[in-house]
């Protein structure tokens, strides 16, 4: 209490204030002006000196409102303001509380124009910045978005897309090309939208035009190779127009039964060739999993030692393995013929890379192994 005392204003009595007064005013000192009731000036501890307006509310409450700084604001105009004041005052306003309103609405303002201004681009950019780059498969969905949506709609305002736009636009006719990519480019769409929302960039009751879309119907996959087609790729295989990276990721998903994306992803220092034992640390499910490798998966790594120090299948890019997409890639460019040349994979029916581990499960069932254990070999939760 005592502390605060010390640093209480001094006031002084009422007289008309004038410049030579206000100069001389100490630090602590506050004064009133007997010419124009509640206009008060105050130095602050730190030496500046400003303008301000006292005035009891209705209900009672002594208030204030600043004016303005000494020396920018006159004597002269600090009294024709703090009359205003006192004119507001005397109409039923509240001058502390109508300044607080015209804040408020010059912040409303500036918020409705920056959002005005806020394109689908800068929506989805800032997306990928805070979002996606941290995702382990980040890169896949912020690819989908730049290539499918951004040079359809990507300069339009994001307030103002509607969700005809972006169905018939975007949306349908991306379902008619790639299904399974259309659903999940409406996916991130949606994220994106709430994203905004939830970072303050669009307003708290705006409606996403995502809404109400649906993506493509998904058909769950069945499909496996039969024995003879399992017989016919495996002797194809080793003469295939893959290469050597292709070839080799390809028959380590059947001889493990593991995700195409954990087999480029692996590392050396994660495989145990005495012991044969791969262990893979990020997965799907989030468990680390352990493969017991067969001898035919221990050779083919052995053959592949030397290439690069840190991953089993490097990309040319330095520090960084092959990419998921380059097995489906060229396992699709090799069921493509050339004029009247038969595609060169030997399989007639289509199949895809993913149907290579269903094959493994389908395999195991008939060889009479226990779903559970089936269901250990594939990490399935």
């Amino acid at each position: 209490m005592r502390g605060w005392m010390a640093h209480k204003p001094t006031l002084k009595k009422p007289q008309p204030l004038t410049a030579a007064i206000i100069a001389d005013m100490e630090a602590g000192e506050e004064r009133g002006d007997r010419q124009c009731a509640g206009l008060r000036v105050r130095c602050l501890a730190s030496g500046q000196k400003i303008f301000f307006y006292r005035y009891r509310a209705r209900d009672g409450a002594l208030r204030e409102i600043r004016l303005g700084e000494v020396g920018p604001l006159t004597l002269a105009k600090a009294r024709d303001a703090a009359v205003r004041k006192r004119l507001e005052r005397e109409q039923g306003k509240d001058p502390q509380l109508e300044k607080r309103k015209e804040r408020e609405q010059a912040t409303r303002e500036r918020i409705a124009q920056r959002q005005s201004a806020y394109t689908l681009e800068d929506l989805v950019n800032e997306y990928i910045k805070e979002v996606l780059d941290g995702q382990k498969r980040g890169a896949e969905s912020a690819r989908i978005l730049r290539q499918d949506l951004l040079p359809v709609l990507g300069h339009r305002q994001a307030l103002q897309i509607t969700r005809r736009e972006l169905q018939d636009e975007v949306i349908r006719p991306k379902i008619a090309k790639a299904p399974r990519v259309a659903t999940q480019l409406l996916c991130r769409i949606r994220c994106a939208y709430a994203h905004a929302i939830e970072q303050g960039r669009l307003p708290d009751e705006f409606i996403s035009p995502t809404i109400g879309i649906k993506g493509a119907s998904q058909v769950r996959r069945k499909r496996v190779l039969t024995d003879a087609e399992l017989a016919k790729f495996m002797k194809w295989l080793p003469h295939s127009p893959y290469s050597r990276t292709v070839r080799e990721a390809l028959s380590l998903v059947l001889l493990t039964g593991c995700r195409s994306g954990e087999v480029i992803a692996a590392l050396w220092r994660d495989i145990d060739l005495d012991r044969g034992v791969w262990t893979i640390r990020e997965t799907k499910n989030g468990e680390p999993h352990n493969v017991m490798l067969p001898h035919q998966a221990v050779e083919l790594l052995k053959y592949r030692q030397g290439i690069d120090k840190l991953f089993v299948f490097p990309s040319p890019r330095p520090g960084q393995h092959v990419a998921q997409k380059a097995l489906g890639l060229a396992q699709y460019t090799a069921r493509q013929g050339e004029g009247d040349k038969p595609a060169p994979d030997p399989i007639e029916v289509p199949w895809t890379v993913h149907d290579l581990r269903r094959t493994v499960a389908t395999g195991l069932a008939k060889l009479g192994c226990p779903r559970v254990v089936q269901d250990r070999i594939l990490n399935h939760v």
